[in-house]
Formats: C-alpha cells, structure tokens, sequence
C-alpha cells in the first residue's frame, strides 16, 4: 500500500489537527451549565419569594419546571448526533441523566421524609456530577464548582429551611451559570 505524499504545510496541519483532537476529547460549550444555572435559580429564587409571603405550602410549585426542561435538554442533546461518537460524552451525559433523574425523585417523592435536608442531598448529588464533569473535560474551574457545591452542602445542614432556597439559588448561579458562561466564551473562541 502506498502512502499519500505530504507536502511540508498539510504534514503540518495534519499533526496540528490530531493534537487538536487529543486534547478536545470532550467538546463543551457550556449551554447546559447556562441553562441550568439560571433555570435552578430562577426556581430557587420563586421558591424564596413564595416562602417570604407566607406561601410555604405552594413553594414548591416553581420546581414544576424542572421536568420541562429536563425533556428539553434532552431532546436538544438527542439531535446532536455527535454525542453518541465520544465515550467521555456519552458518560457524561448518563451521569447528568442518572444524577438528575435520582434529584427528581428525591425532591418530589422525599420530600416529606427529608425535609430542612432537602437542599443538603441534592447540593451533594450535584456537587458529585459536576466534579466528574469537571474533571471530563479537564476544566478546573468546573471541579473547583463541585467542591464548592459539596460544601455549600454541607452548610446547608446549619441554614435555616426557609432561607435554603436562597442558598441554593445563589450557589446554582456561582457554580453553574459564571462556569457555563466561561465554557460558552472559551468555546466560542477556539471556534472562531
């Protein structure tokens, strides 16, 4: 079998371009942290406000948001067809699935059985996924998050009930949202 031959630049954009694919393993550009960082806080903020005016017992009427956009961002990661081509996003993807799937039936089956430690288990849950997520794609600041996210859980364990929306609402903005806007920026740019 005969070897095309190369002339010295497409050796060379050859080389530049299989580098490039080892170290972008895993593509992100942050649309899921954005898009998740403002839908949580905008729950958690609802939530806040609904408990300040004495409706404790509706407070939990925002999260009826969740599901929707659960199915969206599914149906939007289904349609890229290049996520089933690499096994880290493929992993990635299922672990935000499972971890997400298990938030839900804790918040709307649990609830009652964990009450003030609520917010304490699905910080953690969260904390887990974006460490592992973090550490997918190499993204330190993503992995500074789920440590971040971890131990604002473990703060939750000392923050009165009615103010851990707030808590979750401003660490979903820290933790998610700032990191997913960074990713967004830092992608867009090494796609120009």
């Amino acid at each position: 079998m005969k070897t095309p031959d190369f002339t010295p630049e497409e050796s060379l954009a050859l080389i530049d371009a299989v580098i490039k694919q080892a170290k972008n393993r895993f593509d992100e550009n942050g649309f899921a942290f954005i898009l998740w960082g403002i839908v949580t806080a905008l729950c958690c903020f609802a939530q806040a406000y609904l408990i300040h005016i004495g409706r404790g017992a509706q407070s939990w009427y925002p999260y009826l948001i969740i599901p929707l956009v659960s199915v969206f961002t599914l149906v939007f990661y289904a349609r890229k067809k290049e996520n089933t081509k690499n096994p880290l996003k493929r992993v990635s993807s299922r672990l935000w699935l499972f971890t997400s799937i298990n938030i839900m039936i804790i918040a709307f089956g649990f609830s009652n059985e964990l009450k003030s430690h609520l917010t304490t288990v699905i910080l953690l849950l969260l904390g887990i996924a974006t460490a592992v997520s973090g550490s997918f794609i190499r993204s330190r600041l993503l992995l500074f998050c789920g440590i971040m996210l971890n131990l604002s859980a473990f703060v939750a364990f000392y923050v009165p009930w009615k103010h851990q929306p707030l808590l979750m609402g401003v660490v979903s903005l820290v933790a998610f949202l700032i990191p997913g806007i960074v990713l967004h920026l830092k992608h867009k740019k090494e796609n120009v």
